[in-house]
Parts: structure tokens; sequence; C-alpha cells
């Protein structure tokens, strides 16, 4: 028999963070994304942005209450999407109806029929996940690309005597707001005002994982970040996400970019990083191409879908 599912609002820093942390490693194991997965992460990922309702999360719970399937909904910041975090299912409660349970409840969880819901990545490589949606009827948004770099392998690594890369402070914080907005015009002011604060609550923030590339003035001509994912699995590599590279439009981006890359890898390597992952969307083939001159690989394609439009009741 199925499991109940429960629906609660999440908290960060309860031992569900563990009990999700596991869950998520269990149903990635073997499989060619297989990557830690700690609390800390799972935090990053579920704690809500700025003003944002707190996250729901959806728990499927044995009689001995054992976690055998969880997923969250995510609710959206200021112009932004919602994400569904999941369905992440136990191996062993794979295949018996489990997910579409949790997912016809998460649709049900959306605030209203406005704000755009997406997925987190799915592997293409897991075909059953992406026809897990499609047959839900969840539309095909985007792509993006999953790479992958041995830090410890990398060599011959540009550099720019006239660029100065330097660790960024909360002072540059409306700096890095102008910025990525000159990247992002269309992901509107707020989302721009808010970039610096956005990306220092992720737990996984360093300070020295910041990387700018100033001008005269106080502008930027580029900002990158750098997240190490610390963990203590003897069977995985430490690794860092290099999560963000903004780079001027106005600027010379064969100038800016390498060097500016350059020293986010080299944050990862400070703190003990022995992989660099980065997931580079379709609209951005100038930094596919940077990171692959780097010596960054591709490892494989990652969808997004689209949630079905909610119905409202007249």
């Amino acid at each position: 028999m199925t499991p109940p599912i429960s629906t609660i609002a999440y908290q960060p820093g309860t031992p569900l963070d563990e009990e999700l942390a596991d869950l998520g490693y269990a149903a990635m194991r073997g499989w060619p994304d297989q990557r830690p997965v700690t609390p800390a992460l799972v935090r990053s990922r579920l704690r809500p942005s700025g003003n944002a309702q707190p996250t729901t999360v959806l728990l499927a719970r044995l009689t001995d209450g054992t976690l055998a399937a969880a997923a969250a909904l995510r609710q959206a910041g200021p112009g932004l999407p919602a994400r569904l975090w999941g369905p992440v299912v136990a191996p062993e409660w794979q295949k018996r109806g489990l997910g579409t349970a949790l997912l016809q409840q998460a649709a049900t969880c959306q605030p209203d029929g406005e704000t755009i819901l997406l997925t987190a990545e799915i592997p293409e490589v897991r075909k059953h996940g992406c026809e897990f949606f499609e047959q839900a009827g969840w539309q095909p948004h985007s792509t993006a690309a999953l790479l992958k770099a041995d830090l410890t392998a990398l060599s011959n690594l540009p550099d720019r005597d006239w660029v100065r890369v330097r660790r960024a402070e909360a002072f540059d914080a409306d700096a890095l707001s102008r910025l990525y907005q000159a990247v992002n015009p269309d992901h509107g002011w707020q989302v721009a005002e808010d970039t610096y604060r956005r990306w220092s609550a992720d737990e996984r923030f360093v300070s020295d994982g910041l990387l700018i590339v100033d001008r005269p003035g106080g502008d930027l001509h580029g900002a990158a970040l750098m997240y190490p994912l610390a963990h203590d699995d003897p069977a995985e590599p430490a690794e860092a996400l290099l999560a963000d590279v903004l780079v001027d439009p106005a600027t010379d981006r064969a100038d800016v970019a390498p060097p500016l890359i350059t020293a986010a890898l080299t944050a990862g390597l400070r703190h003990h990083a022995v992989v660099a992952r980065a997931i580079v969307p379709s609209s951005a083939p100038s930094l596919l191409a940077d990171l692959h001159t780097l010596g960054m690989t591709t490892t494989g394609q990652i969808r997004y879908y689209q949630a079905p439009p909610t119905r409202r009741s007249s």
C-alpha cells in the first residue's frame, strides 16, 4: 500500500535535512550525475528566497517513520519562477505510483494560477524522469549543459595582467546589481537588486568564492560565484559549483571571462575541492565556450519542465 503523504512548511536546521540528503543520495547513486548530497545542499535548495513564502515539503513515510519519498515546492521571489524539487523516491519504492501521487499533490500547493512552476534539473540520461513529467502533462521549458572538471588536472589557465580580480565584499552589492541587470535585463530590477543577498544567503557561500573584475568608478566588468560543497563521504571527491558568471556585455569578453573564471576555479581549490561542476543554460553559448576553453567538459544535458496551468474555479 502506498504510504500516506503529509505536508509541512520547511524549517531549515532540523533532522529532516539529513533525511532528505540521505534520500536524495540513495535515489542518485549509480547514475552518471551521482554527486554528494549533504544537509547543507538540501538547505540551499529548499530555503526560501528573500521574502518568499516558506517552502512546502511533501513527505511519504512508512508506519515506522522511514522516509520513502519526498518533494518540495519552493515559492518564487519577485519575478522568479517557483521550483519543484523532486519527487525523490527511495529505490525500493520506485514504480509504485508514489512519485505521481507526490507530483499531483504538489500541484495543488501552487499559490496562484500566475506563477510559473519549473522543475529542478532533470538529466536527459534519466529518460524515465523526463517521461515521468511529460506523461503528467508538463511541457519542456529549457535546456542546459552539465559540465565537469578535475581541478587538480587543469593547467595553463590564462591570466591578464591588466585585469584585477579580487574578492567581493558587501559594499559591492549595488555594482553587482547593476551588472546583473545588464546581463539579464529580462529578469527585472527587483531580482537584480537582490543579487548579492540572494547569492550570499546560500549556506555554501564563502566570501572568497565571489570574485569580481572591477573598473574605475566602482562598476564591474564581471563577477563569478563559486560555491564549495563540504562533505565527509570518502567515496565522493570534494566538489565546488561554479554557480554564476556575469560579464558586462559592453566589455571585451575574451579579456574578462577567462581570468575571472580562472579565479573562481582557484577559489574551489582553496577550499580543497577536487571536482568543479557548472550548469550552463542553452541561452549562454559564450559561457559554454569559455568553460570548454578552460578545460571543463560537457558530461550531459539537463532539461527543465514547466507545470501545466492550474485550473481555477469560477
